[in-house]
């Protein structure tokens, strides 16, 4: 397919297509006409009694967007294999979600996410400062989703990218607001095998070309597309073992733990042995579907080895790579190029319609229903008013999408702008759960400071890092008559093209190292930085009381531990301290302990030690 050429879409492929929205609609409208009645807490969360298995699909489908199907292979493609390795860090991610915030969150019963900080700090201040940035973010992020299948749309069909997104972001928004969170799962569980279907046809395909898997990974050897282990703990090289391992980790815990999205997923199920299972088989679709998109990419290098679209001038883009294949190769295959799209879609369609009803909870729930103009809506007035919300997110959503079309490559794009802002959010958390004795005003001075220093680095970043060099590319085997001028001009007399400076001069130099860190670090800094400024601030502004420290917002073994740090200091009311405290005692009671009744038992026992004993027993009883 030449430069000049727009691929055709034949009527199948705009049927199946197109049969992919209308299912889509169509769930929805039936959740809509069968919740009829019910509260916002059905519309946002399910009714809180949604069955595992769904709800497992439908996180896995929320978290595989447009931006893994067209992203990720672009990624393999033009910068070789290391990236996958960030599987094995989500592994280790989402063990850490599961065992640090899962058990203290879910028994909470919340809608919101945020809630939990309003618990743990009693300060609005905390509470809506994360969820401005998380709005942020959410938007942010929906703005790239929409615009990465609409893009993809474009170049193999007359209809331009902004009109697709704005059909995107209507189907979107109407069935993820009238169906609210049964039709967002139950539409995701359709979707994703769609996706699968798409992916696997793109790799048959592509294997077949090559005569076979083992030579596709042949080809992609001998071109530098394997790499594993590339041990270097540069943190300025962009793709190294450490650097994708830790962007794993960061993923994992931030998504499967603290993503608002996600939380609604798990928190929807009966039981937390049930929130388990969801994350766990969640987690395991999640590699199984990223190791066959990564797959995808690298098959389809083998395929352009000789001839890259890029170079040759044939996309514009490298997003563009994956679609390009499709219609490139399995356009003789009736419908199959409408599958695929409708594939992409059904990525874009599970992301956007979860982030949503993320939205519609957040808004309601920690913003809106404890005003007084809110405060006395019937369930129903609440229902109709988290749908408006929604609704009115979809629309501000999709403008962000026609604005997007200005921004580089959409993965990486995403895991910065994203990891700048959720990182510091991520790390709010954790140190709530994990640090009992730090208290709002330390927490706020963290998240600022920890906000700033990403958005900085990023910033930086965008603005004065050079781009980053390709692994060699080749259009060796390009048809010449089909080659665009700009093409022909930097093609090399070599098979291989190196898309990077020639000039001995590092193109980094004398750029300020903070803007060349990898992106892959980003979120994994920003949730550093609030756990170490927020522990820092304490310093300053003291640690919290332990008695005003919500035990059940923070985990069992950290309040321990504060207690105990507490007992070394001779503070006879936070446990064990030491037996000196016992003359004080004996001389005003009520200082004590809070109970004058227990301390006068332990004075009668007679010796220093029982009183001890008895107050260590007592305090953990209270």
């Amino acid at each position: 397919m030449s430069a000049s050429e727009k691929a055709n879409f034949a009527a199948v492929d705009y049927v199946v297509f197109c049969g992919s929205l209308i299912l889509s609609l169509s769930i929805g409208l039936y959740q809509w006409w069968k919740s009829r009645g019910l509260d916002s807490k059905d519309f946002l969360m399910g009714g809180g009694k949604m069955s595992p298995i769904p709800v497992a699909i439908s996180l896995f489908a929320g978290m595989v967007s447009a931006v893994s199907i067209l992203g990720n292979p672009a990624e393999m493609y033009y910068y070789g294999s290391q990236l996958w390795m960030n599987c094995l860090g989500t592994i280790i991610g989402t063990i850490m979600a599961s065992v640090l915030i899962v058990p203290v969150i879910y028994p909470l019963n919340l809608v919101s996410l945020f809630e939990f900080l309003g618990l743990r700090w009693k300060s609005n201040i905390v509470r809506k400062l994360a969820i401005f940035l998380q709005l942020i973010n959410f938007f942010t992020f929906l703005g790239i989703a929409l615009y990465a299948p609409s893009l993809a749309l474009s170049s193999v069909t007359p209809i331009p990218a902004e009109v697709s997104v704005v059909v995107l972001g209507i189907v979107c928004t109407l069935y993820a607001s009238l169906g609210g969170a049964k039709a967002v799962v139950y539409t995701d569980t359709v979707q994703a095998f769609i996706m699968l279907a798409g992916i696997i046809a793109v790799i048959i395909e592509g294997c077949s070309q090559v005569g076979g898997g083992s030579n596709s990974w042949k080809i992609d050897e001998e071109y530098g597309r394997i790499e594993f282990f590339n041990m270097s703990t540069d943190p300025l090289e962009r793709h190294t073992l450490m650097s994708t391992m830790i962007l794993g980790v960061y993923f994992g815990f931030n998504c499967f733990g603290v993503g608002q999205a996600q939380f609604q997923r798990w928190a929807s199920v009966s039981t937390i042995k049930q929130c388990y299972m969801v994350l766990a088989i969640s987690c395991s679709i999640v590699l199984a579907v990223w190791s066959l998109i990564n797959y995808s990419g690298l098959v389809i290098f083998s395929v352009y080895s000789d001839c890259d679209p890029l170079t040759a001038g044939y996309i514009e883009k490298i997003d563009q790579i994956t679609v390009y294949f499709v219609i490139d190769k399995l356009g003789y295959l009736s419908g199959i190029p409408g599958l695929f799209v409708a594939a992409i879609y059904s990525g874009v369609l599970s992301t956007v319609s979860s982030i949503l009803n993320g939205i519609a909870a957040i808004i309601w729930k920690d913003l809106l229903s404890g005003l007084d103009r809110f405060s006395k809506f019937t369930p129903q007035q609440e229902k109709t008013t988290a749908i408006i919300i929604s609704s009115v997110s979809g629309i501000i959503s999709t403008g962000m999408g026609i604005l997007a079309g200005s921004m580089g490559g959409i993965f990486e794009i995403t895991y910065a702008l994203g990891g700048a802002i959720t990182g510091p959010i991520s790390g709010l958390f954790l140190m709530a759960v994990t640090c009992p004795w730090v208290k709002s005003q330390s927490a706020c001075t963290g998240l600022l400071l920890s906000i700033t220093l990403t958005l900085w680095m990023v910033t930086g970043n965008f603005l004065y890092a050079p781009p980053t060099p390709m692994l060699p590319l080749s259009t060796d085997g390009c048809p010449r008559e089909n080659m665009t001028t700009t093409s022909l001009l930097t093609e090399s007399t070599t098979p291989f093209l190196v898309l990077s400076t020639e000039s001995g001069e590092d193109p980094g130099s004398g750029v300020f190292p903070l803007y060349l860190v990898t992106y892959c670090l980003y979120g994994a800094t920003g949730t550093l930085a609030t756990f170490v400024f927020s522990n820092l601030a304490t310093l300053m502004f003291g640690p919290m009381a332990i008695e005003k420290v919500p035990e059940n917002t923070v985990q069992k073994p950290s309040m321990q531990f504060y207690r105990w740090v507490q007992s070394l200091g001779g503070n006879p009311s936070s446990g064990r301290g030491h037996l000196s405290s016992y003359k004080s005692c004996r001389d005003n009671l009520n200082s004590c302990h809070p109970s004058p009744t227990t301390n006068k038992k332990a004075f009668e026992a007679g010796s220093a030690e029982a009183y001890v004993n008895l107050a260590f027993e007592t305090e953990n009883h209270l």
